[in-house]
């Protein structure tokens, strides 16, 4: 039975533990006062299954919360993750948990254990790299947790034999999770060279054990006897002693201590020696628990008191999808009652729920929105089959005259309808056949063209006829009023404008466009211009030449406040790039007359008329009437 030989595993590795505890392995001695630093694994692949059908990540993070919490000894313990930023980044390592005190109030370690979410690669001996430099490259101790080998094109056996030459004294402990063989003994192999240790971690349960046995190895801490603790271990079982998910309450007296969870999800801590009330069922997958039943346990020594409940065994289901007699990844499964949802499942699990009709829902794509009613009964379990209408996954890429390969969204058209949107990096999921294919983008819009999807996987590639244009800014450098990293691309055709980066060759459709330059980087004319198919042009635009005003005020005792602006008009129709003027602050202006008025807080002024001219500066002198 399954609950047997998890129990077995589980006493075999803390035997091991304890075997190599009475043999005192070198450094485990627990007087170590060096620090402790934790390397956890978040590259893509830990979304993956243990044995037991959790989640590796989700199993990690209640042992590691738990480590980080407890710690070794009273020596600082650090966080070091990988793989939890970027996908393909070899470098992805960061330092996330400073060397603090077990439990340390300034970090909420379960929300840092939260939000490390896997992602990228596995650079492990990058990882190890910067882990001695965490530790300062002193003695100390490295616990690796990783579900696989390197990725990153290096050994790090090979960098544990490096330092053990250059008297490297950081010993390295891993815990393998859901490891094959062949990659047990490459990472067995990082132990073994720096003499750590290494420990499997095949279900959630193992996961917990494994990181015992390993704090073991660095040194189980001192407990004084003011923390000497006493808890529960609850196995629930059903009547053929196959393991149940537990939950329930732990009762001392008339008084409710607290939520008890099997083992495996937590360890039921209780105040000390006495006589404890279990009331526990299997826990459904709505959270809640059923038909709980009752045992006493006396608690009568320090440490873990083992206690095995048989509870009843409620309903369970299962999701089987599949096409044309061949399995289908599936989807989330949701049950309803009453309209209103129960409970969801995946299609790897097996969900425990109460007795009663259920509806449920699933949807793997926009063609397969399924629905089935089934019964479940209590101690039964029921496998819901979902048959799917076939379907395709497909690309969709784009061929300039270049040879260039772009990606954008697409449409698939049938009978004037449109069926599905081709997403530019994901594409879509589609009956395959025969579609119109459309593509409205503004500079560069597909002539709708007929195209045979059927094959799953593939990425069609659509020639589009194009000309390339390309928008430079050049003249003189001192008739600029602003950055000019940006103009706008209006089709004369077609209507509509789009935004465009200078100094790049930009594809656009045959047609006749119109060049609207950045009006806050100076003053320019626009500039029209027709491309044909397979084209390359390139315009030029020039601003236009301005001259410089600088206002200044004069010096005076009556100011009511210090003046520090003024404002201009232009007399003869010019556009003004800017708002109010600024003492002694230079502004470009295009050539032509301007009024000048001071700032009336500051008292009275005769407004002031200028002539700008090109490519000259001139200084305006305000003075207060009378003065």
């Amino acid at each position: 039975m399954r609950i047997a030989r998890l129990l077995t595993f589980v006493a075999a590795i803390s035997a091991m533990a304890l075997l190599s505890d009475a043999q005192e392995a070198p450094g485990s001695q627990g007087n170590d006062t060096s620090n402790v630093l934790v390397i956890y694994d978040s590259s893509n692949s830990m979304w993956g299954e243990l044995s037991d059908r959790s989640r590796k990540y989700e199993a990690a993070r209640g042992a590691l919360t738990e480590f980080l919490n407890h710690g070794v000894d009273d020596r600082l313990v650090g966080l070091r993750a990988y793989g939890h930023r970027t996908k393909d980044d070899c470098r992805d390592s960061e330092l996330v948990r400073t060397f603090e005190p077990a439990g340390s109030a300034n970090t909420s370690i379960e929300s840092l254990v939260q939000s490390i979410r896997p992602k990228g690669m596995t650079p492990i001996t990058y990882s190890l790299t910067e882990g001695l430099k965490d530790l300062g490259g002193s003695t100390g101790d490295i616990l690796l947790i990783s579900d696989g080998v390197e990725t990153c094109d290096a050994d790090p056996c090979e960098l544990m034999e490096a330092w053990k030459a250059e008297g490297v004294t950081v010993r390295v402990h891993v815990v393998g999770v859901g490891l094959k063989d062949v990659e047990r003994q490459s990472m067995a192999c990082i132990a073994d060279a720096s003499g750590g240790q290494y420990f499997d971690a095949d279900s959630e349960i193992a996961f917990n054990a494994a990181m015992g046995s390993a704090r073991n190895a660095m040194g189980a801490p001192a407990v004084s006897a003011s923390e000497i603790r006493f808890a529960i271990l609850l196995d629930t079982v059903d009547n053929n002693g196959e393991a149940l998910r537990g939950g329930g309450e732990i009762i001392s007296g008339s008084e409710v201590l607290g939520p008890v969870t099997s083992r495996g999800y937590g360890r039921n801590a209780v105040p000390g020696a006495g006589e404890y009330v279990i009331e526990a069922g299997a826990l459904l997958q709505d959270g809640s628990v059923y038909r709980p039943v009752r045992t006493s346990v006396e608690v009568s020594t320090p440490g873990d008191t083992a206690l095995s409940m048989v509870v009843p065994r409620p309903a369970s289901v299962s999701a089987k999808f599949s096409t044309e007699d061949a399995d289908h990844s599936g989807a989330l499964v949701r049950a309803y009652q009453d309209g209103k949802e129960a409970f969801s499942f995946r299609p790897v699990d097996v969900a425990f729920a109460r007795e009663g009709t259920y509806e449920f829902r699933t949807q793997t794509d926009t063609d397969n929105v399924l629905t089935v009613t089934r019964t479940l009964i209590p101690g039964e379990h029921t496998e819901i089959n979902f048959d799917l209408i076939p379907t395709i996954q497909t690309h969709v890429n784009f061929r300039l005259p270049n040879g260039d390969i772009i990606r954008r969204q697409s449409e698939l058209w049938r009978g004037g309808e449109k069926l599905y949107t081709l997403q530019q990096a994901n594409g879509a999921t589609i009956r395959p056949g025969t579609y119109e294919l459309r593509a409205d983008d503004q500079n560069l819009p597909l002539t709708p063209v007929e195209i045979s999807l059927t094959e799953d996987g593939k990425t069609v590639t659509v020639p589009l006829a194009a000309g390339f244009l390309t928008v430079i800014y050049g003249g003189n450098e001192s008739d600029y009023v602003g950055n000019a990293d940006r103009a706008f691309l209006e089709s004369l055709d077609r209507g509509g404008s789009s935004f465009l980066r200078p100094d790049a060759a930009v594809p656009v459709a045959a047609g006749t466009y119109r060049i609207n330059p950045f009006d806050r980087a100076g003053h320019f004319d626009p500039v029209d211009i027709t491309i044909a198919a397979g084209e390359s042009r390139t315009v030029t635009i020039v601003p236009k030449p301005l001259g410089e005003l600088v206002i200044e005020y004069a010096p005076s005792d009556a100011y009511k406040v210090p003046p520090d602006r003024a404002s201009i008009s232009a007399l003869e129709g010019q556009s003004i790039i800017g708002g109010i003027l600024k003492p002694g602050v230079v502004r470009k202006l295009l050539p032509g007359r301007y009024r000048i008025e001071g700032w009336r807080n500051a008292g009275e002024f005769d407004p002031q008329e200028v002539t700008v001219v090109a490519g000259t500066r001139q200084t305006v002198t305000l003075h207060l009437r009378n003065e």
